[in-house]
């Protein structure tokens, strides 16, 4: 069988398939092919041109070869669409290439690369910068998060404040309340994006089938063709969003299909409506549910 996704066949002018990718970073060849194919049309808005997208011969047994797609990527693409990956699978890639870079410099100048790379921006290579970039990046994700947490914490000193000044009959309970309400809300206001059935689903410790059946059995929803949709009576209150989900084909222009997201406003629309019923997601309740 044809082996082309071995790291040692790096080319010279610096570029990585989508095969040694997969390999550097762990992931399978499918899921990196699906990463690269959701950044490029980004890409392909900034840069005016498109990934190089090639073919490859593949044998099957008895003499018969199939066609495969993959792609071969600068540095600098590389490097973007490693923005997708996980934080480990992103630090093997940028290490893989200063190991490449610091290789070349290494076969110029005839002696070792020391690992203390010079500070001045006039001596730092494209791919030192990238990861300062990526560094920052991080480090704004890490302040954005703590940002959050003292807010949550703030929400839930003035929720205890206020509990304090209601009359000793009433304090108990209002107080439990605010507990439950808080406990699942803070969730939901922690992700302002819309979010599908499955994920809320999760927080019910139900399938996303049992969960839309579930809907369907309150009449929030009913299905028409091949999406859920809202009951008249709560359409046009922002509750769901239709995302367009892209089916990529190889070397072939994506398709679209439709998917009904719910808002964070129906997310806490559906917490008070199932609450109603007696249904509670998994944070609430005082033993774990059991998988459906």
């Amino acid at each position: 069988m044809n082996n082309n996704n071995s790291i040692s066949q790096i080319t010279d002018n610096q570029t990585m398939t989508s095969m040694q990718i997969a390999e550097v970073t762990g992931k399978n060849h499918f899921d990196v092919l699906r990463a690269i194919r959701k950044m490029e049309p980004a890409w392909e808005l900034e840069h005016k041109s498109k990934f190089a997208c090639k073919v490859r011969s593949v044998e099957t047994g008895c003499g018969a070869h199939k066609k495969l797609p993959y792609y071969e990527l600068t540095r600098t693409e590389c490097l973007y669409v490693a923005t997708k990956f996980n934080d480990q699978a992103r630090a093997k890639l940028v290490l893989r290439w200063e190991q490449l870079e610091k290789e070349r410099l290494q076969g110029l100048q005839g002696s070792p690369i020391s690992d203390n790379l010079p500070v001045d921006p006039r001596n730092m290579t494209r791919l030192q910068i990238l990861q300062l970039a990526l560094q920052a990046e991080e480090e704004k994700e890490r302040l954005k998060a703590e940002k959050e947490e003292l807010a949550i914490d703030n929400q839930k000193l003035e929720a205890e404040n206020y509990g304090l000044m209601i009359e000793s009959g009433e304090k108990d309970l209002k107080i439990q309340q605010l507990t439950e309400r808080t406990a699942y809300l803070n969730v939901i206001m922690a992700d302002r994006s819309t979010v599908t059935v499955s994920q809320i689903a999760q927080d019910y410790g139900m399938s996303a089938k049992t969960f839309n059946e579930l809907l369907k059995g309150f009449r929030i929803q009913r299905r028409v063709g091949e999406q859920w949709i809202l009951y008249g009576e709560h359409l046009n209150k922002g509750y769901v969003a239709t995302r367009m989900i892209p089916i990529h084909h190889s070397c072939q222009p994506d398709t679209y299909r439709p998917l009904t997201a719910w808002t964070q406003a129906g997310r806490m629309f559906l917490y008070d409506s199932l609450k109603k019923h007696g249904v509670l997601p998994l944070i609430e309740r005082n033993q774990p549910a059991i998988a459906q």
